[in-house]
């Protein structure tokens, strides 16, 4: 079970086939001890899976092995959580996957375990021998036994920071580091310890201290007749503050140390807990770094800042004392998610804003808080107060909406989504409130084409086909999304939210897709292509406004029907539909008295059947007289110029010039250039000699040096002019 400070919880069954004994914690997780000695783990609170360690009891074992101790440590990237536990035999590890014995026997069995955070020693407290084992966390190397002077047993044993180890007793705390040294601190009353990196807190009735490694700049800097540049850096500010001149002298001192005093004085300040000795050493670093050229002053603005914070929080107010590397590890976001569980949001701006960090979540709890907290405020009252203060901010009013609905507040929820800017974060809140028709109107409205969908494939598989098709009435963006991104789901779906719209031109269309579409696959019969075509066609002749384009509709059944009459008489290669023109071409490449009788059947327009039959037949050189009998056998309606123009470009001049003659509505001079371009210079000095042009005939004479087409010319002329050349 996880509670928060609201008292807020979420309950998990671990599911165990014994009583819960005895759990510890690490930083993300737990492990619990059943009174069968077996243990289960769950290593992520936000994925709070529970997970059976190995038995410590296999069927192989003689004896069974009673459990003194156990300590935990936790997963990191390269191993998962292991378990070291202390029996009556040896020391062992469990882990999901097996038992690791290290054959460690020494003076236990040891009741109390205790691990470093970076976990590479490990202390054991036996109370047998009273004695406390310091060693290498593979048990290869004891660094340190410990031979306690207390009779009583311990209440705890911890490590304090990452190199002493402390052992609290009812009025007493000894403090044993690898070596054979150790310290005691006599106190009034029973203590609590817990470890830190960086030392160890101790809480007792009357205070909570801090017990910690003094680090080796402070020491230096301290340290009475020290030498070292941060002291002397550190002794020119009393001087300078006495006016003495000698405070320039300390500087010339450390001259070429000038860097590392002004270093030295910036971090003793940062481990210190008195603002009055930050103050002074920062102002030491100050002073010095004055003097240096180009120095980097970067860690010395960030510890400044970084004091700041710490020297607020750990106020009597606030309470929470933090040193400077656990604000390091922790970081300023961290920092601020402890702060937000106590409810000091305005202490969090202010930092937030001092440190230039994003301050989204910290609107977005304050705004949850105040949800919940505002029993007695009515939803209009509330919702008021929150879109004033926050419409400023960049805060997600769906997220806080979210917390409205799961409070029960229905229209407030409303309200707080129609604040909400990006769609896509509202809609999922809509619909889970079952405003299904209202997450659909937002996403139709924002023209989201991914909201429209997704909504759209939730109310699909949600709601009955009626009601879906129901939702999408008078939503044209939403239609068109569902027919470009959904039909495919079912192949009738389109048809039936046509059918339910009563929308004719597109259940003609549907039809008109299943004929086509059964047309390409092949292998469909007459009967089943002509039904489709005619359900399609029917449907359209319902409404006035498609009557005619039912009527075209049953013509190309027509078209469908001797298609296939023409593919079984094997005149066309294949049976699957074409445009009639299309057809038409393929019986004029064949028989062109059957596409003359098509074309009557069909009532092609004789212009456009004059076309075509020129087009298709002009390729063919074995069929071009045929041509010439059929543009001859009555007036053609497209002129004979196009036959000229047509073989021309195909290259026949010799048919082109047969139709010279029949452009009547061309000058003779036209026509006597279009027989000079088929080379027909008797047909042009005839046409010319008719005509009595003299002038054209001696254009002509210079175009050619053929003596036979000269002396045609000649006589020409002659009979024109009367004169022999």
């Amino acid at each position: 079970m996880y509670m928060n400070f609201d008292g807020d919880f979420d309950e998990h069954d671990l599911a165990p086939d014994a009583d819960i004994i005895e759990v510890q914690f690490h930083s993300n997780g737990f492990v619990a001890r059943q009174s069968n000695d077996k243990f289960q783990c769950v290593d992520d609170y936000a994925r709070p899976v529970s997970t059976v360690l190995s038995d410590l009891y296999s069927e192989k074992s003689a004896l069974r092995k009673q459990i003194h101790g156990w300590a935990v440590l936790p997963p990191k990237v390269n191993r998962g959580l292991e378990i070291l536990v202390s029996t009556d035999v040896s020391a062992v590890f469990l882990t999901t996957d097996g038992i690791r014995d290290t054959n460690y026997v020494g003076n236990g069995p040891y009741e109390l375990i205790s691990l470093p955070q970076n976990n590479e020693l490990v202390a054991l407290y036996s109370e047998k021998a009273r004695e406390v084992t310091i060693a290498t966390l593979d048990f290869r190397r004891v660094l340190n036994l410990y031979q306690s002077d207390n009779t009583t047993k311990p209440l705890q044993l911890a490590w304090c920071g990452n190199d002493a180890v402390i052992i609290s007793y009812k009025d007493e705390m000894k403090l044993v580091g690898p070596s054979k040294d150790s310290l005691n601190f006599y106190l009034d009353s029973k203590t609590i310890i817990r470890s830190e990196a960086d030392g160890l807190f101790y809480l007792s009735k009357e205070k909570l201290g801090f017990l910690s490694r003094v680090g080796s700049v402070t020491q230096d800097t301290f340290k009475i007749g020290s030498t070292a540049p941060s002291a002397i850096l550190l002794d020119a500010i009393d001087l300078l503050d006495k006016h003495s001149p000698k405070a320039n002298e300390n500087i010339e001192i450390i001259n070429d140390k000038l860097v590392e005093a002004v270093d030295g004085c910036i971090r003793a300040a940062a481990e210190e807990f008195e603002p009055y000795w930050q103050k002074k050493l920062l102002r030491a670093a100050a002073f010095g770094k004055v003097t240096i050229e180009l120095y980097n002053s970067e860690e010395f603005v960030e510890t400044c800042n970084i004091l700041r914070v710490l020297n607020i929080v750990r106020q009597p107010e606030i309470g929470m004392f933090l040193t400077y590397s656990q604000f390091v590890s922790l970081g300023a976001e961290g920092l601020l998610r402890l702060l937000l569980l106590r409810k000091l949001h305005f202490l969090c701006l202010k930092l937030a804003e001092f440190l230039d960090l994003p301050k989204d979540d910290l609107f977005l709890d304050w705004a949850s808080c105040k949800i919940k907290s505002s029993v007695n405020m009515t939803d209009d009252e509330l919702a008021s107060l929150l879109i004033k203060r926050l419409s400023p901010t960049p805060v997600s009013f769906a997220s806080i909406a979210e917390v409205a609905y799961q409070e029960g507040r229905r229209p407030l929820t409303v309200k707080l989504l129609n604040q909400e800017t990006e769609t896509a974060r509202s809609i999922p809140l809509l619909l889970e409130m079952e405003q299904d028709d209202y997450a659909l109107l937002k996403a139709e409205e924002d023209m989201d084409v991914d909201s429209l969908l997704y909504v759209l494939l939730i109310l699909y598989n949600k709601l009955s086909l009626a009601d879906f098709f129901k939702i999408l009435d008078a939503k044209p963006n939403s239609v068109g999304v569902f027919k470009a991104n959904m039909t495919g789901l079912d192949a009738h779906l389109l048809y039936d939210f046509y059918y339910q719209d009563d929308f004719i031109s597109g259940l003609a269309s549907e039809d008109i897709e299943n004929f086509f579409r059964k047309d390409e696959e092949g292998g469909t019969t007459l009967d089943s292509k002509r039904t489709d075509l005619l359900k399609a066609a029917r449907l359209l002749s319902r409404s006035k406004y498609t009557a005619l384009d039912g009527k075209r509709l049953r013509d190309e059944v027509k078209v469908v029907e001797l298609q296939d009459k023409l593919y079984n008489d094997e005149i066309v290669p294949h049976d699957k539909y074409e445009p009639v023109m299309k057809t038409l071409e393929r019986l004029t490449t064949v028989d062109l008295r059957k596409a003359i009788k098509m074309q009557k059947d069909f009532k092609i327009p004789d212009r456009q059947f004059y076309y075509m039959v020129l087009k298709t037949l002009a390729k063919i050189p074995e069929r071009r007289h045929e041509l010439y009998e059929f543009a001859t056998s009555k007036k053609s309606p497209i002129g004979y110029e196009p036959f000229y123009l047509e073989l021309l470009k195909v290259g026949d001049k010799r048919q082109a010039s047969m139709y010279v003659k029949l452009c009547t509505n061309l000058s003779y001079k036209a026509r006597v250039r279009c027989y000079l371009e088929c080379n027909d210079f008797k047909e042009a000095v005839q046409e010319a000699s008719r005509r009595k042009d003299s002038e054209l005939l001696e254009g002509m004479r210079t175009l050619t040096t053929n003596q036979a087409y000269i002396r045609m010319i000649d006589d020409s002329l002659e009979n024109v002019t009367g004169a022999r050349r």
